[in-house]
């Protein structure tokens, strides 16, 4: 499976009403790279995996959330997938987030001060006015329940019709750089995403955002993930992992040297949702329906 060589090109091009070059960075042409799934989740814990994020505070442990209208929970699980039960024992199936709703829960990620920031970010018909983003602190993996989320709302800056004809208003990936959460829109029309950068006040109910670059994803941008050394950032989507230099790169994290590896899922794991890294030299990617892949970066930086 290889890329036409007209997706090989790296010309930047302005979109319409943008002053910014949307980035247009080249795809190696390689063959796609098959992925064995190296673990898988239970499905009664995780009934639809849309996210990943490895856990700061406990080791080898990372957080899972289902997809819209699943359970409003956060999963602590091994790389194999085996739920992290703690003290809870057998049938403990992840930490509820008290009074909270998964109206369309899709992304996972932290805010750098020990909380984990769960994306009520899906917009699949770009008809929602306002999304949110639940702030609550990491809990302990076995505990019953999270602390009371705090709930910061936000609406898309550039959006002017409810629904959005284009469909350039949904989100799956929220990611941290240099100390700001970040998210990445996943458009249904196209396969550009745009990158946004949240101003989430200490306290209050409101955040604010700022765009901040654009690029051609070649695919639908479904979870995005900085290594553990701050070194690379991982963009996902249902096709394609990109990974990009943060090193020195400026507002835009999407500016960096880009690398990037066409993947090859099992035929029943296609719709790959979720990314994580296992340490500074592995990612963990996740499918909707459950399966985990361990992938090495050298697969991804390799030229051959």
């Amino acid at each position: 499976m290889r890329l036409a060589a007209s997706l090989l090109l790296a010309v930047p091009f302005l979109a319409a009403g943008a002053d910014f070059p949307v980035l247009s960075p080249a795809v190696p042409d390689r063959p796609a790279l098959p992925l064995r799934a190296s673990g898988n989740l239970d499905r009664r814990s995780v009934p639809e995996c849309s996210a990943l994020l490895a856990s700061r505070r406990h080791p080898r442990t990372f957080w899972a959330l289902s997809d819209s209208g699943g359970p409003a929970r956060l999963v602590p699980v091994r790389a194999t997938g085996l739920v992290v039960a703690g003290a809870a024992g057998p049938g403990y199936l992840g930490a509820e987030l008290p009074g909270a709703r998964n109206l369309d829960w899709e992304a996972l990620g932290e805010d750098g001060a020990g909380n984990l920031v769960v994306g009520d970010v899906g917009n699949n018909l770009s008809r929602r006015r306002e999304l949110n983003l639940l702030i609550v602190p990491e809990p302990i993996p076995g505990s019953a329940s999270t602390a009371p989320a705090r709930q910061v709302a936000f609406s898309w800056p550039d959006q002017r019709e409810f629904p959005d004809p284009e469909l350039r208003h949904d989100c799956e990936a929220i990611f941290l750089h240099k100390g700001r959460v970040h998210l990445l829109t996943k458009h249904r029309r196209d396969t550009r995403t745009t990158v946004w950068r949240a101003e989430v006040p200490p306290s209050g109910s409101r955040a604010f955002l700022t765009q901040v670059g654009a690029m051609e994803a070649r695919g639908m941008v479904t979870d995005a993930s900085v290594s553990p050394d701050g070194r690379w950032l991982a963009v996902l989507t249902y096709r394609l992992l990109w990974v990009f230099d943060l090193r020195g790169a400026p507002d835009n994290p999407l500016s960096g040297p880009a690398h990037a590896r066409l993947l090859q899922p099992p035929a029943a794991q296609w719709q790959l949702e979720g990314c994580a890294w296992v340490d500074e030299r592995t990612l963990l990617l996740g499918s909707e329906e459950g399966a985990l892949f361990a992938v090495p970066l050298s697969e991804i930086l390799s030229d051959r």
